[in-house]
């Protein structure tokens, strides 16, 4: 049988957004169970009330993990921060929940996702111009915006 195509970049973001949406909830999920109760922080082994949160998360960091040497090829290919590498540096039940309740990524990080991955889908986009020829266009999003009405 034949290799299965290789997606385009700019399928590829949508995919890589997909996954990462994926595991930040599950991570979200994760959590909620973990505080349900009073736990001890940073016990060995998952008690069985987390069992299947546990899987889940386990089973979407597998996904993540897949697509993240692809987006770091991106990310240096169109000079953007890559900011997905922190997203697998987690420990889960490191604290107590009655010692911390935000979540173990955080919303500046969350942030810095979001951003990095608006960028690459802009990146990865060909915008046809006048002359029927796609290229991407060159300058900030704010000179491109300008550049459409003059």
């Amino acid at each position: 049988m034949g290799a299965a195509p290789e997606l385009t970049d700019h399928d590829f973001v949508a995919g890589l957004r997909a996954a990462i949406e994926a595991y930040l909830g599950a991570i979200d999920r994760w959590e909620t169970a973990y505080q349900k109760y009073y736990r001890m922080p940073g016990a060995a082994a998952v008690s069985p009330d987390l069992a299947a949160e546990q899987r889940e998360y386990d089973k979407r960091r597998r996904e993540l993990e897949a697509l993240l040497p692809r987006a770091r090829r991106l990310c240096l290919r169109y000079q953007i921060q890559e900011p997905f590498s922190g997203l697998l540096r987690v420990s889960l039940g490191r604290y107590a929940p009655q010692e911390r309740t935000d979540s173990v990524i955080g919303r500046s990080e969350r942030g810095a996702v979001t951003t990095c991955l608006a960028e690459l889908d802009d990146a990865c986009r060909s915008w046809p111009d006048d002359t029927g020829t796609t290229e991407r266009p060159r300058g900030s999003w704010l000179r491109r915006l300008v550049n459409l009405f003059y």
